[in-house]
């Protein structure tokens, strides 16, 4: 069955397309306009695997570094939590680290606009591991996204506009193909999903 993975920037498109040999990717859009008006659009079609949501995010302690791996089981946004397909982010977990890739597991929050600062450490306080700008809003499509995989870029002691943000862009947009090559090449997680897209690229081309 072939992956799905929802990519927010082209950027991260582009790097988890250079992973796949038989999935998708789907750029959504950047921010929480996009995501919702992406996660509104009625299914194009049905596609055999499920969606994963990938891309970057923000670490909101030091204990995380650019480049590691943060798997959301709960996504935390402006309403009620939401959460991911239990079976199948405990397999996307599973493969990620029998890849050899490590694992940080929890929840995320999805916010307006990025988080710096003194913010990080409040958002930080219920236990939330990173942030993102789309993950929550996403999860409402119908149906949604199994599993939430961000690559942290910028934590409290590397904050997002730095001088070494080309450094930590590289890192992180290193890391996306080969967790989109490791969840490709085992196939879809548990549980159908279906095609909807507003920018779909698989490796032959643009569809």
């Amino acid at each position: 069955m072939s992956l799905e993975f929802w990519c927010p920037l082209r950027l991260e498109a582009a790097a988890a397309r250079r992973g796949l040999r038989s999935g998708a990717v789907v750029r959504t859009g950047m921010g929480p306009q996009r995501a919702t008006a992406f996660a509104s659009r009625p299914p194009a079609g049905h596609l055999t695997g499920g969606a994963v949501v990938l891309g970057l995010a923000g670490g909101l302690s030091d204990a995380l570094r650019p480049g590691d791996v943060v798997v959301a089981d709960i996504v935390r946004g402006p309403g009620e939590d939401r959460s991911t397909a239990p079976v199948a982010t405990e397999a996307v977990v599973a493969r990620l680290q029998e890849a050899g890739i490590g694992v940080v597991r929890g929840p995320v929050r999805s916010v307006e606009r990025p988080v710096r600062g003194p913010e990080r450490r409040r958002l930080a306080t219920d236990g939330t591991v990173a942030t993102d700008m789309e993950s929550w809003w996403l999860l409402g499509a119908e149906p949604p996204p199994q599993a939430v995989v961000r690559v942290i870029c910028d934590t409290p002691a590397a904050e997002l506009v730095s001088l070494s943000l080309p450094w930590r862009v590289r890192r992180c947009l290193a890391v996306l193909p080969r967790i989109a090559a490791t969840l490709d090449s085992r196939g879809a997680p548990p549980g159908p999903d279906s095609h909807r897209g507003l920018e779909t690229t698989a490796p032959g081309g643009t569809r």
